[in-house]
């Protein structure tokens, strides 16, 4: 349903802090607050797609697949989950030129 992908207002914060924390490339912090929205909204697309991002970042390249999808099985609608999972898909081809 359309309505999940809203947080409320404290779980909405921290999900700007995750883009902030990947924007200047603090990764362990962005992991962190994702998983704080994630033990109480476990499904929310969009967070477990930017959690992908990150993990990205850390060298976790399965598990940031993994979580990628799981995102974008959540929420199919969104054009966040759609953005990372292309970015995900650029940073590998840029990987392996």
């Amino acid at each position: 349903e359309e309505n999940s992908r809203t947080l409320p207002r404290k779980e909405g914060d921290l999900f700007k802090q995750i883009v902030k924390f990947y924007e200047i490339k603090q990764y362990k912090k962005g992991l962190k607050a994702a998983d704080a929205i994630l033990k109480k909204f476990p499904n929310h697309g969009e967070t477990l797609a930017m959690r992908g991002l990150v993990l990205n970042c850390l060298d976790r390249k399965e598990e940031a697949y993994d979580q990628v999808k799981k995102g974008l099985r959540a929420d199919m609608k969104s054009h966040v989950c759609w953005h990372v999972y292309g970015l995900l898909h650029r940073s590998d081809r840029a990987y392996y030129d």
